[in-house]
């Protein structure tokens, strides 16, 4: 019988060590998995097969979280004369005397705790009034919703690998930069509403792993309810659907 040579033999041991790593990898219980939320919408993320080998060092729940995580949505432009409220606005910086920079996220963040902080608080819809309200007081036009939320209300994991980053002046569509990035997909309710439930639990835009394991709202700035309940946990936050209340833990 022919001998294999030392480099064949290398080769299947390889493979061997390579095929056992496939199998035991493979085999780990999702039953010893925990649930986590996802640090860009704020919902559940259950754990799957795929993520078994690497759950610790899962923190979106799809490829259009981690694209458009907080700080990834950013838009340039220059403002038609003085940019009132918008200018001060939380989010908001002026890169030089003719060019405003809009974090995103940041921006959506601000005028969610501006309302949270009224008396009795204030609901997600009055959040995208206000919203609307600023752009208008800043001549920015404001557009019919392009995107619908309905996957994103459903708890989809669809992916929109598209390019979230505006630049200065007008869009080819005519529509102004800063309201086509606020209506970018996942649509500005859901970003909205997305930007409620991080907030409620108490998510930075710090991208550290750890934040997954917060999966209640005891640490959150805000409180959100639906039909005089509390929302407590990412499961309650994750499936609430309709009219939702946010109004400030600091005030009664």
């Amino acid at each position: 019988m022919a001998r294999k040579s030392a480099r064949a033999v290398a080769a299947a041991e390889a493979a061997n060590q390579s095929n056992d790593e496939g199998v035991s990898s493979s085999k780990v219980p999702l039953s010893e998995l925990s649930p986590k939320s996802c640090l860009t919408c704020g919902r559940v993320v259950t754990p799957r097969a795929k993520w078994a080998k690497d759950w610790n060092g899962i923190k979106y729940c799809s490829d259009s979280c981690r694209s458009t995580r907080p700080g990834k949505v950013v838009v340039r432009f220059s403002p038609d004369g003085d940019a009132g409220d918008l200018g001060s606005s939380a989010g908001v910086k002026r890169e030089d005397a003719a060019e405003l920079k809009v974090d995103v996220e940041t921006f959506v963040e601000g005028i969610l705790l501006e309302v949270a902080r009224q008396n009795g608080g204030g609901t997600l819809e009055d959040v995208q009034d206000r919203i609307k309200d600023l752009l208008r007081s800043s001549s920015i036009e404001v557009g019919q919703p392009q995107h619908s939320p309905s996957k994103e209300e459903s708890g989809s994991d669809t992916d929109h690998d598209e390019q979230h980053k505006a630049q200065s002046g007008s869009s080819s569509d005519g529509q102004h930069p800063l309201w086509k990035a606020l209506d970018s997909p996942p649509g500005l309710r859901e970003r909205i509403r997305r930007a409620a439930r991080r907030l409620a639990l108490g998510i930075t835009h710090d991208s550290d792993a750890q934040q997954t394991n917060i999966t209640t709202t005891v640490a959150g700035s805000i409180e959100l309810s639906q039909n005089g309940k509390v929302l407590r946990t990412v499961q309650d936050l994750s499936f609430a659907k309709g009219v939702l209340h946010v109004k400030s833990k600091n005030k009664p």
